[in-house]
């Protein structure tokens, strides 16, 4: 049972408004909205898993060091001012997203008998990557809460579910992803990511159904009831955002994202509840934002460990002298990444340091960026400690070891899938 925290929920409420307010026209803005988000992760700290306190603490430190190391060289106030506002805005595009489970939920499957075979799971493995896409984590959870009610979750059903939600990291706005990598790679196009991130999700599916539900087990393995007009508002919402933005990209995508999500939120609760609206949302900011603690200071330690890099490396007159940096180089740079993963390092610190090191010297963001969401999908695939795993082990009994070991040869396939692409990319540009 969530304890609830008004204080940290309020906390965490007000840092979304007043960066949503910031990133429309008023920047001083920000750093309040910063000093909020602190406040929040003060008081969320002690609700962290003992490896992610040692990540934060890791992060925070090493950021902490670089952000000293550069006002003695260079005396500037900048970068603190970037570490106490780092990521707030994917911060609040994760926390408005989160408010989708409060209209989502009311249109999946809740009582239906559990279909049969490999049939009803394509369908689970397409529905359970185009939900995600849009309400992340949530869709992963109600679905394996389903079918883990009478029987317990099987290997099989919880690959099928965590392979199809993992790929969505290739191209989502709405995922932690796409944000990460708009920050670290900055100049790069959501307009050219997302086709190829669409494309290389498509291909991942296709394999992660052929390699999964070939298996005898599949025939007889039950499967997430999935009704398609359940989609219509990931859709509806996908559309709303794309569609803004081709008319005024001048908006950044999270702000779009969260400002949309919001906007749906309150829109259709009203509609569907009205009376309850009130105390849905209540329940929402003062018990479910203040559980969301490993993502939220994960993200903002991510962001003092950005600040303090790009500041020591200032200070430092640092340069990479990249001669180049084609598709081998950013290949070989994704299977470092994803090793790094697979040892247990979360993606957004991995991705934060790459982005510190590379993106000032390579000449095109978007192969830089495709890398790193590459890196996120196969890294959450790979690693036993991402949170996709670790769920799947404290919610449901299932090894979050066991996944890296079921998924190696998965992540290779799929590794020389994106060399492929990363080449043809190189070639089409």
């Amino acid at each position: 049972m969530l304890k609830a925290d008004p204080l940290t929920g309020y906390s965490l409420l007000a840092m979304l408004l007043l960066a949503l307010l910031a990133s429309f026209g008023w920047p001083y803005l920000a750093s309040l909205a910063g000093c909020f988000a602190w406040f929040a992760a003060s008081r969320m700290f002690t609700r962290l898993l003992p490896l992610q306190r040692v990540q934060v603490l890791i992060m925070f430190a090493l950021g902490t060091a670089g952000l000293v190391y550069g006002q003695f060289q260079e005396g500037k106030v900048l970068w603190w001012l970037k570490a106490l506002e780092g990521n707030q805005g994917l911060i609040s595009m994760l926390l408005s997203v989160s408010f989708l489970r409060l209209i989502a939920i009311t249109e999946l499957a809740a009582k239906e008998k559990l279909p049969l075979g490999r049939t009803a799971l394509w369908k689970t493995l397409l529905g359970v990557h185009a939900f995600g896409a849009v309400i992340n984590f949530s869709a992963m959870i109600i679905m394996a809460d389903r079918l883990a009610a009478k029987q317990g979750l099987t290997p099989l059903q919880a690959l099928v579910i965590t392979r199809g939600f993992t790929l969505a990291a290739h191209w989502s706005p709405f995922f932690a992803s796409m944000g990460v990598v708009l920050i670290s790679a900055p100049g790069a196009s959501l307009w050219k990511l997302m086709p190829v991130g669409l494309v290389l999700a498509a291909l991942g599916l296709v394999i992660a159904g052929s390699l999964l539900l070939r298996k005898p087990e599949a025939e007889l393995t039950a499967a997430y009831p999935m009704h398609w007009q359940a989609l219509t508002l990931p859709l509806v919402l996908a559309v709303s955002v794309l569609s803004i933005h081709l008319v005024k990209e001048d908006i950044p995508v999270l702000t779009l994202v969260s400002l949309l999500s919001l906007l749906f939120t309150l829109v259709l609760l009203l509609v569907r509840y009205r009376y309850k609206t009130k105390q849905y949302l209540r329940q929402h900011i003062e018990i479910t934002l203040p559980s969301m603690s490993g993502e939220t200071l994960l993200f903002l330690a991510a962001g003092v460990l950005a600040a303090g890099l790009g500041s020591a490396l200032e200070a430092a007159e640092f340069s990479l002298q990249l001669d180049v940096f084609g598709p081998w180089q950013a290949w070989l740079l994704l299977l470092v990444l994803v090793v790094i993963s697979g040892l247990g390092v979360h993606p957004v610190i991995s991705i934060a340091t790459a982005g510190g090191l590379f993106s000032p010297w390579v000449t095109d963001p978007n192969l830089l960026a495709l890398v790193f969401l590459m890196a996120w999908a196969l890294g959450v695939s790979l690693s036993p400690l991402s949170g996709t795993h670790l769920a799947m082990q404290g919610r449901y009994g299932l090894s979050s070891y066991a996944f890296t070991r079921w998924n190696l040869g998965y992540v290779a396939i799929l590794l020389l899938v994106q060399l492929a692409a990363l080449h043809f990319y190189a070639f089409l540009n």
